[in-house]
């Protein structure tokens, strides 16, 4: 039962950490020049008294899919993380069962985050695709199955409280 609290520790650990890293925005290295309005003011020159009085049209860069994929995971992950070391020191099967259904949720958060709730971004070749989705994939598959694999344990698992208060 520890080693699959540890397994799902390691996979909310994965699934916060790796797509901070993996998506198109921390690949590209540059950040936009102007993202609000104000930003906009420092970066053009001003030539004539008129010209500083006139707004400069702002330029707004969306954020790519992937980036907010990977702050879902974050939530996600940390969530998932801490349900794993929540289940690694449960005693008491119904906490037990609890947090192993809680872990399969944000496991199957995990998994529709990067696919149908979020998604990431439409070029097959982009770093997103390639390698920030199969890795919440897998870790999302693997916190599921360890889950179900606690979930199952756990209701296999005699009670102890029982059968000591059942006495000889």
């Amino acid at each position: 039962m520890k080693v699959l609290a540890l397994l799902i520790v390691i996979a909310g650990l994965v699934i916060a950490i790796a797509p901070q890293y993996t998506n198109c925005e921390a690949q590209s290295g540059t950040m936009p020049a102007a993202t609000t309005a104000g930003a906009g003011l420092a970066a053009t020159p001003v030539t004539t008294m008129a010209s500083m009085n006139t707004p400069v049209a702002a330029t707004i860069v969306p954020k790519m899919k992937c980036l907010w994929s990977a702050r879902g995971a974050l939530a996600v992950g940390v969530s998932l993380a801490v349900a794993g070391a929540l289940l690694f020191f449960a005693r008491r099967k119904e906490t037990r069962r609890a947090l192993a259904i809680v872990s399969v949720l944000l496991g199957l958060s995990a998994i529709l985050l990067p696919t149908t709730l979020i998604g990431t971004c439409a070029s097959a070749a982009a770093v997103c695709n390639t390698t920030m989705k199969p890795i919440m994939l897998i870790a999302g598959g693997l916190a599921v199955a360890a889950s179900v694999l606690v979930l199952v344990v756990n209701e296999l698992k005699r009670d102890e409280t029982v059968v000591a208060e059942a006495g000889p």
